[in-house]
């Protein structure tokens, strides 16, 4: 009987713990995912402008075990046409450039801690990124749903039945 309680609980949890994490995907995508996604592209396309920039440092996005791509979260240090030098970490990860290597990158110059590789914010990059967003969103209404289908369905298996007297 205790063996049986134990697997409820189990699956209880596990189902509230699948529900939990689907919302959380959910309102990131929502709330931060996308936006930021669309919004930084469509910013840099709109009115980007294109300048040398030197990488100062970078730092990987997880343990290289984790991360065959090498991915990393990198800073840039350019400089404005009016002379203003500007430090800022890349809008984007990127596993194709290392510190000291001198890049061309697209900043915001109304918001000039907004930077991306020139090569971030090409079609296939966007559309790939947009494709991911689309994914993570999809399977957070998936887990939810999942999630509460099993939650719902336990308790339906598990509700003690009223026997006819």
């Amino acid at each position: 009987m205790e063996n049986e309680r134990d697997h409820g609980r189990t699956v209880r949890n596990a189902s509230l713990a699948m529900i939990g994490l689907g919302v959380l995907l959910f309102v990131l995508s929502l709330a931060y995912l996308i936006p930021h996604d669309m919004g930084v592209t469509s910013d840099l396309r709109s009115r980007g402008l294109h300048t040398p920039a030197v990488v100062t440092e970078c730092a990987e996005v997880s343990n290289p075990q984790d991360n065959p791509a090498g991915n990393s979260h990198c800073r840039v240090r350019f400089t404005t046409p009016q002379g203003t030098s500007v430090e800022t970490q890349l809008a984007y990860v990127t596993g194709t450039v290392k510190p000291s290597d001198t890049v061309t990158v697209v900043y915001d110059p109304q918001h000039t801690d907004v930077a991306a590789l020139a090569s971030s914010i090409g079609f296939w990059n966007s559309l790939t990124r947009n494709a991911v967003d689309v994914v993570a969103l999809v399977a957070s209404v998936v887990m939810t749903l999942l999630g509460l289908a099993v939650h719902l369905a336990y308790r339906r298996v598990t509700r003690p039945s009223s026997s006819p007297r």
